[in-house]
């Protein structure tokens, strides 16, 4: 069965939004792409639990989504919610708003581990008919100084994840001890939401990458695809 991408995009949300870009990475990553709902993964470090909030449609997509999750032991609050800013951003991101909007909002402070099996669970999602994007937006980080796209070292982070994958030498998922490195907690929202993008494009390095030479808007936008 054929799957939608996974996208990872990093960019300030409130500079774009400002400058209307559109024709952006994103838009074309997915381009011919048939989707009837978008899932926005994000990461807030002012909050202490996952909440999917329902931002447009009837919340069928919010629905499976918080049964997948609780199927991993989260049980997040569903919350609706009328955010126009995001409805903005994706008419951008994507070229058009989607019919269907959720957003799950994942709290800084878990494990890699269980980053990683969030975005497990919910790849099934992409053979849904879910277009399912991770959203990295600059304008929501507390810290400036945080991991940024634009540095080699998310690149080689991925790279080395792949690697481990390759050799059998990353968590089974399937009830294992977890390692040092997956039981550490993870603080930086960039990182965090990494593990989980990691998950959904299938433990692989993804097959495309994006920045902000595919639009007029400098050093705002940059990201990764996953596409199989």
């Amino acid at each position: 069965m054929s799957k939608l991408p996974v996208l990872f995009v990093s960019c300030d949300a409130d500079n774009i939004q400002s400058r209307e870009q559109a024709g952006s990475g994103p838009a074309r990553m997915i381009w011919g792409k048939q989707y009837k709902s978008v899932v926005v993964i994000s990461t807030s470090a002012d909050q202490t639990a996952p909440e999917i909030l329902r931002l447009k449609g009837n919340g069928e997509t919010a629905g499976r989504v918080r049964a997948l999750l609780s199927s991993q032991g989260l049980a997040p609050e569903v919350s609706t919610r009328e955010v126009s800013s995001r409805h903005d951003l994706f008419r951008i991101l994507l070229a058009e708003e989607p019919g269907e909007l959720t957003e799950l909002v994942l709290n800084t402070g878990m494990s890699e581990l269980e980053y990683r099996r969030v975005g497990l669970c919910l790849e099934v999602l992409r053979e849904q008919d879910v277009l399912v994007i991770c959203l990295d937006d600059k304008a929501c980080h507390r810290e400036t100084d945080g991991i940024s796209l634009h540095d080699r070292h998310l690149r080689e982070l991925l790279s080395a994840w792949a690697q481990d994958q390759q050799w059998g030498a990353v968590m089974s998922f399937k009830g294992d001890a977890a390692g040092p490195a997956q039981s550490r907690r993870l603080d930086d929202p960039t990182v965090c939401l990494l593990n989980a993008a990691f998950t959904l494009g299938g433990s692989q390095f993804p097959q495309r990458m994006f920045s902000s030479g595919m639009n007029n808007a400098a050093q705002m936008l940059s990201g990764f695809g996953w596409m199989r």
